[in-house]
């Protein structure tokens, strides 16, 4: 990787346990609806492991609690709390099972328990009862086949040392930098359609921590057309054309990918990513790896989106033609690039290559998630078209970068 931020060689994990004392001890809005998972509270000895794995059921866990918040996160804040969760979890899950030694050994499943009930009351203090009820739950819940000779209090000694290390990490990371700029004002640059006038959405979001990218600009497109150039007007039209005959089916599809409710873009993916681990069978291991590598990929996907956005401050569709049409409301930050092209190409990208039999499904949910931007009145097609373009490149990165698979991710 040579000197990137995240890498996938291998980390010594059991000599900081040894102190421990457990070092023995992851063109259709109704053809691309993913399957809705059941709630998890069924009794682990009801359903076969890799339905119940624990990786699984916290991700469940995650995506019910902001599903039900009355206030949600932002998208991009809920992107990034699926990244850390999984980051967590899949190192965890790594340090229980390489550090076994014969005899009983720490449990996978008591790994992620404590790895994720740390980094989710770090995300939502309020909410920790909820994961301390869930970390009770797992702890004197039947074990699956397989588990006999494992430990889960060393498991979740092992899960909540590595939390702690990616809480650190995410205290540092820069998303919430604070922004002391201005709006610049002129000819084709964006500007604040709220009522009254709102501050950009996380204007320094391109220079958070990524994870796999050397810096949130490394794959930042070239500009996008000049206002008022043939380009630009073309692309215009275009998009007031949609907005003129939008077609009932182009309307449902514009509001079937808004997620701007329920658990948000962020859920409605993971929703999908748990249920391919589930129908492909993975165990704890390979579904928390997948987790992980899916959900980082996404949230550099959503860096470099936004390093573009605020190094061109494009101005939206509606705003230079007032005529244009916004059935699913305005975002609050600038249009170029197109955030779900960036997000969900990256994730259908990577989980295409994760399970090449739902490879060409998941491009065509991507290209229609891009394409629903359009039909929304909210992006030019040149939006979609580069943010597709960064969700190729950061989905080559992470793959390429996960080249040895399945060992832990360094946290920065």
């Amino acid at each position: 990787m040579n000197g990137m931020r995240v890498h996938t060689s291998f980390v010594v994990v059991s000599a900081l346990f040894i102190g421990l004392g457990v070092a023995s001890c992851a063109d259709s809005s109704t053809g691309t609806m993913p399957q809705q998972l059941s709630q998890t509270s069924a009794s682990s000895d009801a359903v076969k492991f890799w339905e119940a794995g624990a990786s699984v059921r916290w991700n469940s866990l995650l995506r019910d609690l902001i599903a039900g918040k009355a206030v949600k996160p932002n998208q991009q804040a809920v992107f990034r709390a699926f990244t850390y969760l999984s980051l967590a979890q899949y190192n965890a899950v790594v340090a229980a099972e390489d550090g076994k030694d014969g005899g009983v050994h720490a449990s996978a499943r008591g790994a992620v328990a404590g790895a994720s009930a740390v980094v989710l009351e770090y995300l939502f203090p309020s909410d920790a009862g909820v994961f301390a009820a869930a970390v009770q739950e797992q702890r004197t819940a039947p074990r699956y086949p397989g588990e006999a000779q494992t430990d889960f209090a060393a498991g979740e000694t092992i899960g909540r040392v590595i939390g702690a290390a990616v809480v650190a990490s995410a205290k540092t990371d820069r998303f919430n930098a604070p922004w002391t700029g201005t709006v610049s004002t002129g000819p084709g640059l964006w500007f604040s359609s709220a009522v009254p006038a709102a501050p950009p959405l996380l204007p320094l979001l391109g220079q958070m921590r990524p994870f796999f990218m050397a810096s949130g600009d490394q794959f930042r497109p070239g500009p996008p057309p000049a206002f008022g150039s043939p380009e630009f007007l073309a692309a215009l039209a275009e998009v007031r054309n949609f907005s003129d005959t939008r077609t009932p089916e182009q309307l449902a599809i514009a509001r079937y990918w808004a997620g701007t409710t329920g658990s948000l873009v962020g859920g409605f993916w993971n929703t999908e990513i748990a249920a391919l681990v589930v129908s492909h069978h993975l165990d704890e291991r390979r579904a928390a790896h997948a987790f992980a590598l899916v959900n980082m990929a996404a949230m550099d996907a959503n860096i470099a989106c936004h390093d573009a956005k605020y190094t061109y401050w494009m101005i939206r569709p509606s705003q230079a033609d007032a005529a244009i049409t916004t059935p699913i409301g305005l975002p609050n930050h600038p249009s170029y690039t197109s955030n779900h092209a960036c997000a969900s190409g990256t994730v259908a990208y990577v989980l295409g290559a994760l399970f090449p039999d739902q490879a060409a499904r998941l491009a065509a949910m991507a290209e229609e998630a891009a394409e629903s931007r359009l039909y929304a009145g909210i992006h030019y097609r040149f939006d979609k078209d580069a943010g597709l373009l960064i969700a190729r490149q950061v989905a080559d990165l992470a793959l390429a970068s996960d080249v040895r698979g399945h060992e832990a991710f360094a946290v920065r």
